[in-house]
């Protein structure tokens, strides 16, 4: 069988080269760039992750008069720090489409999304050129994103399978590792069919396949998104099966503005306002009623709202109960002072997930 899809192989390269007449090609030289987009579900936020959809691009490009393109070997995404996948919330792919066997990773992008329909967090397509020749470029390639789960050190796992149906008779798949490390999302491609070479790619995550929009996430805390891309290109030796001639070309850095909005808590209490004729004196013995107007903020209701005061041998309560945000109440509350002299009271405001700062009083007991 290895026999036999070699002899494929050589025969699809060896037809490429007939029908584009190039029979030796000069030493390939290339040039890189890539992009990177950033869309979030509504707008960013400053200090909260949410949702984002990403799409990056990436091309290798031949210099003037080159005819062949080297080989990629590696791609090193280098996203923005504010930037992060969070795979525990999808099914982790773990039959294994190639990234134990690469005989499983050579099937259609159909029955390789059978084995793990569940765990499918993006998309993608790519231009492969068959032996490198620049003249020989296909671009039906499907590209299909898996969640992996995490590394042994917790870093987030990509399976991407890759699948031409016109790069040799009968089609070929293949499947790419990645994973997200310290920000840089490392990508290991495998030897292609017929010693092709990847001229372009597009990732989308979630894109039409996704199916879940919270797998990649961002904020925006510095106002701009740098994203950097490294290609590792290379030959094919075939008498070790290594690569030669092989060098990293980093693109130009792309940059996205971005705005990051403030987001408010979600419960908060402003700090009380204490009305009363006559609120800095009182008598001992007797109670004296204070007006307290409290106003919730935020972006839940606080619940279980209480106003307490204290002071020497002075104190009061009452309950408020719930508050809205952006409402206020104006409440009665009942104070009784027990010595006399000048002293001062404390007004607090408590409710379950806020509290609000205090409110001193000076009051002269009589």
């Amino acid at each position: 069988m290895r026999t036999l899809k070699s002899s494929v192989l050589s025969t699809t390269v060896a037809a490429a080269i007939a029908i584009f007449g190039f029979s030796a090609s000069p030493a390939s030289a290339e040039s890189v760039s890539s992009s990177a987009h950033y869309t979030p579900a509504g707008s960013f936020l400053k200090s909260k992750p949410r949702q984002v959809a990403v799409h990056l691009e990436g091309k290798v490009s031949p210099d003037a008069g080159q005819s062949k393109l080297r080989e990629l070997v590696n791609i090193r995404l280098r996203l923005p720090d504010d930037v992060s996948f969070w795979p525990d919330g999808t099914e982790p792919c773990t039959k294994d489409i190639g990234q134990f066997d690469e005989n499983n990773a050579n099937r259609p992008t159909a029955a390789v999304r059978a084995d793990c329909p569940n765990s499918i967090v993006g998309d993608g397509t790519a231009v492969i050129n068959i032996a490198g020749l620049v003249a020989a470029a296909v671009s039906d390639p499907v590209l299909t994103i898996f969640n992996a789960g995490k590394d042994g050190q917790g870093n987030p796992k990509l399976l991407i399978h890759g699948y031409s149906a016109t790069v040799v008779p009968g089609g070929h798949g293949i499947i790419m590792i990645g994973a997200l490390v310290n920000g840089v999302l490392d990508v290991k491609v495998p030897r292609l069919a017929g010693d092709s070479a990847v001229s372009s790619f597009k990732f989308d995550l979630p894109g039409q396949d996704g199916l879940d929009p919270n797998y990649t996430r961002a904020k925006c805390s510095t106002g701009e998104f740098k994203s950097v891309a490294a290609f590792s290109l290379g030959n094919l030796d075939p008498n070790t099966g290594g690569y030669i001639n092989k060098s990293t070309l980093t693109a130009a850095p792309t940059f996205q503005k971005c705005v990051g909005k403030v987001l408010k808590p979600a419960r908060k209490l402003a700090r009380p306002k204490v009305y009363g004729r006559h609120k800095h004196h009182a008598k001992q013995g007797r109670s004296r009623i204070y007006y307290v107007k409290v106003k919730s903020y935020g972006r839940k209701v606080t619940k279980r709202v209480k106003i307490k005061v204290r002071g020497k041998r002075a104190f009061g309560k009452r309950r408020v109960g719930g508050l809205r945000p952006g409402h206020a109440k104006k409440v009665k509350v009942r104070v009784k002072f027990r010595k006399r002299g000048r002293i001062k009271i404390k007004f607090t405001v408590n409710g379950r997930g806020a509290k609000a700062k205090a409110k001193w009083l000076k009051v002269k007991v009589r």
